[in-house]
């Protein structure tokens, strides 16, 4: 990806409908910030006549994914980023995170935690959609979770199964938000290219649905 900055807007096939609009106002494309540093972002979404700046679209379906890259000279020409799986798409809807953060400890286990501990396998999936619909009490610690009937299957397993694959991937954190920070952080020790790629999604209608409307705005950030 190099210097270059992407900005990708995907419409529903068939659709007459505008896509979203997702625009990273900081921190700047190709702007550099030292190594296990916070650094501030800001994203403005704008979608049929709303906006996240006056709180008409939920900021909490603002997803903003770090990726962190060893050598960002070998990313150049590469495409946007494709679509969010739908299991991260109802985490980000839901309340999930208001208890779970995606890496650190909260209320609850992390999501990286409990992909750390259970296999994945069609079990691990079936009892995690389980604990999400049912709720649960002493499964960690002495905390209790509560339950989530209104879930259809569809729904709980999509977030069980990506949970399992793709929560504990060291080189990618996840935020949610339209305001916020991130970490620059290295999953190995960061070369002189090394650098995240930080991408801002929001994804219109129901996540179990590829025709979707989405946006996307994606910003370089090198380490020092």
């Amino acid at each position: 990806m190099g210097g270059g900055r992407v900005t990708d807007v995907s419409a529903r096939s068939g659709g007459g409908d505008e896509a979203p609009v997702v625009k990273i106002t900081a921190p700047a494309n190709n702007s550099a910030h030292q190594w296990n540093s916070l650094v501030n972002y800001s994203v403005v979404v704008t979608y049929q006549g709303k906006s996240t700046q006056y709180q008409e679209i939920p900021s909490n379906e603002v997803l903003i994914k770090a990726t962190y890259v060893a050598d960002l000279s070998k990313r150049v020409g590469e495409t946007a980023a494709p679509p969010v799986p739908a299991g991260l798409l109802e985490i980000a809807r839901s309340k999930c995170v208001g208890c779970h953060e995606f890496k650190a400890t909260a209320m609850g286990p992390s999501f990286a935690a409990i992909a750390a501990r259970y296999p994945d396998n069609q079990a691990s999936i079936d009892t995690l959609s389980r604990y999400i619909r049912e709720g649960s009490t002493g499964v960690w610690g002495q905390g209790n979770m509560p339950a989530h009937p209104e879930m259809t299957n569809e729904q709980l397993h999509a977030m069980a199964l990506w949970i399992l694959k793709e929560a504990a991937d060291p080189n990618v954190n996840y935020y949610s938000g339209t305001e916020g920070a991130f970490k620059m952080e290295a999953s190995a020790t960061p070369g002189p290219n090394a650098g995240l790629i930080l991408t801002a999604s929001y994804t219109a209608g129901p996540a179990d649905r590829r025709q979707d409307q989405r946006g996307q705005d994606t910003v370089v950030v090198r380490g020092k």
